[in-house]
């Protein structure tokens, strides 16, 4: 094969390089140069046979810009790119046309005809889909992660593979994800070189040094101005600023000048393209890059109002090396102020007027003199240079070389410097034949032994006349599960590709079948990647197919619909096991709704725990509602779970007692209790029946006790001697010795009562005593319900039927209260 350079050889500008493999002249990218000489030598182009096919890396002006001449010269050929690289041509070479209009000193190379023609004939395809422009070659764009779009262009020929660079960035961006390239094996590998002799700072650095000089001369009153390419760094400088002025909660305004807008357009449309942090941002509707205080320049008057006003501000303006466009009318103002600054964020040319601003802020003030739109201006400003550059470094380019251990490597698109620096060092490190071509040479490459490369399908294409449906995709998903394809990734073209056989896709169709995809329980997207999808097994799918439990968000929103009118006030949730627990203000009225439960739990999925407490604060506004139509007074109130009964005070009799309480019953399920202050509640103490002094009796009590295995906590006498009570650790186990308590009454002269209360610590106590003869531990402290006599845990791990039933009987029979895991 032979590799010939037109252009970018030992320069940055102008790329475009011919490939001649397999009788075949395949021609990747025709820019331009931002010099006098703009264009690659296209004579001899023609004079090496023409082109077949042109292939496009990505849509900057050095790599796109004398595509228009290509198209006009070969009109038989097709154009091969992805999508947004497409759609970014179509803006740039439309203001290029535009720009070359208006210059009065420029004969425009090309018309708008052959801008549209170019478009025409250009086809598109994603990354990581093999295609077939020609017969014979195979070509396949990875993600170069350089701005939008930006491919590495992977060509597969009989003569041997190539893989060419483009502009790569190895550093992940914000508004796209780092280059990405599979387990490929070229032989050839074309290799930009643009800092070939130099290393990148940290960028989290850089751009948190950008905007703490931004933000000091706004807190000035000055202006900022920062050049920048309109496509891609512009979009990163714009993020940037969001991102830091959200989290340093600060706001300035922020203007765009150029054709940003445009370009800020083709970056919402083509969303699976960006980076994973933004690509579901943008689908969700929202706006990435503009907001009320970043504002788009509309015309020449709100520009001059901008640079006349005494507000500061960051002017964000195209062209990024100040060879022209609005940048440079900016400039023009803001070199002269000494409370403003200029910031360097990309790439300078040698001759451009960004290259001589940085190399003036090293001289004395009054040495520092520029040109610009040909007048001479003293430099007054600040000019710093910030490292953002969107491709890779000396040791990243070296780095990603070693992994791909190519046989030969070109060095091109860099200076002489950057390219003689990292191709020495490449001759040290690198186990391949450095090449470092010059602009018209001949490369002549001989491949023996092309290496063998990893194909992704070995299937044979359906060509099934049906359309690609949601309802045929399990069978193209069989299909591909049948040829041992799951667990490999698959783009929509792929999908089509196997289907229908198609090898010239619609955008349409494309666009049509990736939401298929996206929606498919038989492919899942790539969350980094989202242009992929991949094959899930056959068991994924199965468990996919499921019955899944309702999303929570929706299952809380139905619960209250389906049971607000019944008292649920609150919805707890167990997302991990998928519990649902209900807070009503009277849990007891859950017996009336267990169909209903049953109901909820068979649509959701989701398993229903009733939480037994009732809502005190509730029943409290309740009861005093409910007497209010008997004009009766709430003195006190209280709540006894164990009796579950609600006890309130009141003066004095009322006629309707007895019906308020059936009825409150009736509603809620809980007991109402009167207790009534008017009432004398007379002791009858039999005085001829003498009762044993005080200590005598409680002596005896615990005679009574010392042989039983429960054990009494608390013995008190009560209301200044009326009876005794007697506390266990809950009431429940009281009442096993509810006879024996009669006889030391009988014997004492005592009136003896079981205290109604729960002794919590003793319990939690016996409950981690009996666990422990079980080895089992305990997440947390249990949650103890009187009302239904429950005391529920949460266990590390699960406990044996017949141990669990063990443990319950134990407890059930120490504390009267049941085990709830």
């Amino acid at each position: 094969m032979e590799i010939v350079f037109l252009g970018g050889a030992k320069e940055v500008g102008a790329s475009c390089v011919l490939i001649k493999a397999c009788d075949k002249n395949i021609l990747i990218d025709s820019g331009i140069r931002m010099k006098e000489d703009k264009l690659p030598n296209l004579q001899l182009l023609r004079e090496l046979g023409g082109v077949d096919i042109c292939l496009i890396s990505h849509a900057h002006l050095d790599h796109i810009g004398s595509l228009p001449l290509i198209a006009r010269e070969y009109p038989h050929i097709f154009f091969y790119a992805n999508q947004p690289t497409k759609d970014l041509i179509k803006v740039l070479l439309y203001d290029s046309l535009r720009i070359m209009e208006i210059a009065e000193d420029e004969i425009p190379i090309y018309a708008e005809k052959n801008v549209e023609d170019l478009l025409d004939r250009t086809l598109t395809y994603g990354f990581n889909y093999t295609f077939e422009p020609i017969e014979g070659i195979k070509v396949t764009f990875f993600p170069a992660g350089h701005i939008l779009g930006a491919s590495m262009i992977f060509i597969q020929t009989q003569e041997g593979s190539i893989l060419y660079t483009g502009d790569f960035s190895a550093d992940k961006q914000l508004t796209v994800d780092k280059a990405s390239v599979p387990k490929i094996r070229p032989d050839v590998v074309i290799c930009e070189s643009t800092y070939g002799d130099r290393l990148h700072t940290n960028r989290n650095f850089e751009e948190e040094r950008l905007f703490d000089t931004v933000a000091e001369v706004i807190s000035q009153g000055g202006k900022v101005l920062i050049p920048a390419f309109a496509i891609g760094r512009a979009q990163e400088i714009l993020l940037i600023l969001r991102n830091y002025m959200r989290k340093r909660k600060v706001t300035f305004n922020v203007f765009i000048d150029g054709m940003v807008r445009e370009v800020i357009r083709v970056y919402r449309n083509n969303p699976t393209y960006l980076s994973s942090r933004y690509y579901k941002r943008v689908l969700k509707g929202e706006e990435i890059f503009l907001a009320d205080n970043i504002n788009v320049v509309v015309d020449k008057k709100q520009r001059e109002e901008i640079i006349c006003s005494s507000d500061p501000c960051v002017i964000i303006s195209s062209s990024g090396m100040l060879t022209g466009g609005p940048s440079v009318f900016y400039a023009e103002k803001i070199v002269q102020s000494q409370n403003a600054l200029i910031a360097i964020t990309g790439y300078q040319d040698e001759e451009a007027p960004g290259r001589k601003l940085l190399e003036l802020a090293e001289l004395p003030e009054n040495e520092r003199k520029i040109d610009l739109n040909g007048k001479e201006y003293e430099v007054k400003c600040k000019v710093e240079k910030y490292g953002l550059s969107a491709h890779s470094d000396r040791d990243k380019i070296l780095g990603f070389l070693a992994t791909l251990r190519p046989r030969t490597v070109i060095f091109a698109h860099g200076s002489e410097d950057a390219i003689s620096q990292i191709s020495d060092m490449a001759v040290k490190e690198l186990e391949s034949n450095i090449i470092v071509p010059q602009n018209g040479e001949i490369n002549s490459i001989s491949i023996e032994k092309p290496r063998k490369q990893l194909s992704f399908f070995n299937v044979r294409k359906l060509s099934n006349q049906d359309l690609l449906s949601e309802e045929n995709l399990k069978l193209l998903w069989q299909y591909l599960v049948d040829n041992k394809q799951e667990s490999n990734h698959i783009t929509a073209e792929h999908a089509i590709l196997i289907w229908n056989g198609k090898e010239f896709l619609e955008k349409d169709e494309v666009n049509r079948v990736f939401e298929l995809l996206k929606k498919s329980v038989y492919f899942e997207q790539n969350h980094k990647k989202p242009y992929l999808f991949r094959i899930l097994s056959a068991q994924e799918v199965e468990e996919r197919l499921k019955p899944k439990p309702m999303e929570q968000n929706k299952m809380r929103d139905l619960a209250f619909e389906m049971f607000k009118e019944y008292g649920l006030y609150k919805v707890g949730m167990d997302i991990e096991n998928k519990v649902v627990t209900f807070y009503f203000n009277f849990p007891q009225v859950v017996k009336k709704l267990e169909e209903k439960i049953r109901e909820f739990e068979k649509f959701t999925l989701w398993k229903v725990d009733i939480n037994p407490n009732i809502n005190l604060t509730y029943a409290s506004e309740y009861v005093k509602n409910l007497l209010k139509d008997y004009n009766v007074k709430v003195l006190k109130f209280s709540y006894n779970p164990v009796i579950n009964a609600i006890i309130i005070r009141i003066k004095e009799n009322f006629e309707e007692m007895k019906s308020v309480s059936e009825k409150f019953l009736e509603e809620t399920g809980v007991s109402l209790i009167f207790d009534v202050e008017s009432k004398k509640q007379e002791e009858i103490v039999d005085l001829q029946k003498p009762r044993m002094e005080q200590n005598k009796a409680l002596l005896l009590i615990d005679l009574y006790f010392e042989n039983e295995k429960d054990k009494i906590y608390k013995k008190s006498i009560k209301e200044g001697g009326k009876y005794i009570e007697l506390s266990f650790v809950t009431p429940f186990v009281g009442e096993k010795y509810k006879d024996k308590i009669e006889e030391i009454s009988e014997k004492t002269g005592w009136d003896i009562k079981i205290s109604q209360s729960i002794n919590q610590v003793e319990m939690i106590n016996i409950l981690k005593e009996i666990l422990s003869k079980y080895k089992i531990e305990i997440l947390k402290n249990p949650s103890i319900y009187p009302s239904t006599r429950e005391v529920k845990i949460k266990v590390c791990e699960q406990i044996h039927e017949e141990i669990l039933e063990k443990i319950s009987d134990e407890f059930f029979k120490r504390t009267g209260f049941y085990i709830k895991i």
